[in-house]
């Protein structure tokens, strides 16, 4: 097993379908975005994590169309911003995925009103994004992040209550841009997600919403889609498990933290509430079981409330 998980590095792709198919089934949900961000700082690519993690939700999408897709926007990103600075490159990326022209095949990418937060989980992909040209606050920040990688730029991502976006931090003075793939790719004020979005002080002293994210911490918040996905899909044990993997790397992600509690609730009903209406009718041997459940479910909102989280995420 480890040697299948291995091969993640060595090939240096993380995408399911460079591995044959016996392989790719006998290497759990968990032991892959383990592996994707366990590997070497040289390997971590911003791209190569959202097609594995996409290709975990969604096996039959076309991920070389997708790579060609991010490859068409790039490539155009890079001669336009060709011989200027690292700003003038980010308006190169903000202008080949908001305006119309012959890198995005005259279909500019919009915002998404009917769905902004993509509560349809499929919308979170980027093989839908590209489809549809329509993203939400999750799909949009990534896009253009990954193209910004593509160019060098020291990129990463951020967070504030149901919502992502994306960071440029000047290597040489430190100066950091919020910018808002959801307006259109623009820079946006810091004070912005506190008027706005009602984020407090406390909250970003927690490191819960606003962090300068590392790469590895950016990652972990693309793999968010994973847990949704396996909540979805009833697998409670699995998105637990793959939310503890998210805040080994990320410590302070209330999103992985709240998925953690939520996942424990649900298993506390399934197994529980739903077959014992009265919890004195519960055997003796599996009490141990129930109050594990309802601790972990406690404790983990608990500390979401520590960090300053006042809901919703």
């Amino acid at each position: 097993m480890r040697d299948i998980v291995h091969l993640f590095y060595v090939i240096g792709f993380f995408l399911l379908s460079s591995l044959p198919a016996d392989a790719r089934a006998s290497v759990s949900t968990f032991e892959i975005v383990r592996a994707v961000l366990s590997a070497p700082d040289s390997e971590l690519s911003y791209e190569r994590a959202k097609l594995t993690f996409d290709a975990l939700i969604a096996p039959e999408q076309d991920e070389a169309a997708v790579r060609a897709e991010i490859d068409q926007l790039a490539i155009a990103a890079t001669r336009i911003g060709a011989g200027g600075n690292d700003i003038a490159e980010l308006q190169a990326v903000r202008q080949v995925i908001y305006e119309a022209g012959a890198w995005n095949g005259n279909r500019p990418f919009v915002y998404d009103h009917d769905d902004p937060y993509g509560q349809t989980l499929r919308n979170k992909l980027l093989a839908t994004y590209f489809d549809t040209r329509r993203g939400n606050c999750v799909s949009m920040p990534i896009l253009q992040l990954i193209v910004a990688e593509r160019l060098g730029l020291n990129v990463s991502l951020s967070t504030a209550p149901l919502h992502v976006f994306m960071r440029y931090t000047n290597p040489t003075n430190g100066r950091r841009i919020a910018i808002e793939s959801t307006s259109g790719g623009h820079p946006a004020r810091e004070s912005e997600y506190f008027e706005q979005m009602g984020v407090t002080q406390a909250q970003v002293d927690s490191g819960i919403y606003l962090g300068v994210l590392t790469k590895r911490e950016s990652i972990a918040v693309i793999a968010s889609t994973v847990t949704e996905w396996l909540m979805s899909e009833g697998r409670y044990d699995e998105a637990i498990a793959v939310a503890d993997v998210l805040l080994e790397y990320y410590p302070t992600d209330v999103h992985a933290m709240l998925t953690r509690g939520s996942a424990h609730g649900e298993l506390l009903r399934t197994e529980f509430i739903e077959r014992f209406p009265n919890p004195q009718l519960i055997p003796p041997a599996l009490r141990p079981r129930f109050q594990m459940l309802a601790s972990q479910n406690a404790a983990a909102f608990q500390q979401a409330e520590a960090w300053g989280w006042n809901g919703p995420e």
